[in-house]
């Protein structure tokens, strides 16, 4: 009797075939920091602990960053970007596994020495790109010549592709092109063919915006070639994915095409002064897209950094009103998949296009 009780409580527990999985969420906040900052920083971890207190509160299975982590100017030598970036690295992963948040991160223009790439700093772009593997341990099924710094994962009812849009090639960036072609694509396809049926969602990450124009804030605004020419698009349109989460341009700009929502926003603490992230909450038929910000007050003095003279202000401060009000939202969407159609509604802030750069 008390086993047909358990094997029965056992089979109440069990998710009935065809359920509506619960609802659930994610965050999003590239170039975070985009500063070789240590941890902690004086005059900076009370406002960073508020920001990161902030996603936690969403209960976020994970957080996704697109890239420019650090500052990363750290040649001329193979010994120098190894020495900087075990300096650094493991303190940007310790301030995000203390406040218990989960992360996947794209490899940015920073994670390899920063744009352009001529001369020594091309020859450097494997060591970085190593050092980047070796800190933070993204998953090693990509291509073979991108093992950790192109991956993809699934969870619940969505697949999340990363792809490492810094590949060789001629363009006004020097002996890098950024883009997905190759290899690189066709793992990229095979992987969305694999999984397209088995999930709801489908999420792509990379550090490039590729439909433009975008605003840009203190960046050189660097764009993925060809935009949405290219293969890579293409191949994103063929397998309906949903969103494509890109950062560099330090500043908001959303923009619909193709039936893919891309969003370029993010971090640059320590030089902007309205930092934002990105709520997902993730539905069988919808996801709802919520950008969010907040008020930063800089100030006056500089901290030091590698190769660069001007570095982030020397203090970041969230004031206790702004606090008290917390992050507020700047824009949303819904993106609704209903009888084999996708539309977007409820649109609002920077998801209306009506204001978007020319």
């Amino acid at each position: 009797m008390t086993r047909r009780i358990c094997l029965a409580l056992c089979l109440s527990l069990l998710p009935l075939k065809g359920a509506e999985p619960e609802p659930w969420t994610f965050v999003s906040i590239p170039d975070f920091l985009n500063f070789d900052i240590e941890y902690p920083q004086k005059g900076w971890e009370d406002a960073l602990g508020f920001i990161l207190k902030s996603m936690k509160k969403e209960d976020p299975a994970f957080a996704m960053i697109a890239g420019d982590l650090v500052m990363g100017h750290w040649g001329p030598t193979k010994e120098d970007v190894n020495k900087w970036a075990d300096l650094y690295y493991p303190q940007w992963t310790k301030r995000f596994a203390d406040h218990d948040l989960k992360i996947y991160t794209a490899l940015g223009d920073h994670e390899i020495g920063d744009n352009p790439w001529r001369g020594n700093t091309a020859r450097l772009v494997p060591h970085y790109k190593e050092a980047f593997r070796r800190h933070l341990k993204m998953p090693l099924n990509g291509p073979d010549h991108m093992k950790g710094t192109a991956f993809y994962w699934l969870h619940k009812n969505a697949l999340f592709v990363s792809v490492d849009v810094f590949e060789k090639g001629q363009s006004k960036q020097g002996e890098i092109a950024a883009g997905v072609t190759g290899a690189q694509l066709k793992w990229f396809e095979e992987v969305l063919g694999k999984h397209r049926a088995q999930v709801d969602h489908i999420i792509v990450m990379g550090h490039t915006p590729i439909l433009r124009p975008v605003r840009t804030f203190s960046s050189s605004g660097m764009l993925t070639v060809q935009g949405p020419e290219s293969a890579f698009w293409k191949t994103m349109v063929k397998y309906d994915v949903d969103l494509y989460l890109c950062g560099e341009v330090h500043a908001v700009t959303c923009k619909q095409q193709d039936g893919i929502q891309q969003v370029s926003h993010g971090g640059l603490l320590g030089r902007t002064d309205k930092p934002n992230y990105m709520l997902v909450t993730v539905n069988q038929d919808r996801l709802e897209v919520t950008l969010k910000e907040i008020d930063l007050i800089n100030g006056k003095g500089r901290l030091w950094q590698q190769k660069k003279s001007k570095g982030p202000w020397d203090t970041i401060t969230i004031s206790d009103a702004r606090k008290k009000q917390g992050f507020t939202p700047i824009g949303h969407v819904t993106i609704v998949k209903k009888d084999g159609k996708k539309s977007f509604e409820s649109i609002s802030g920077f998801f209306d296009e009506t204001h978007n750069p020319n």
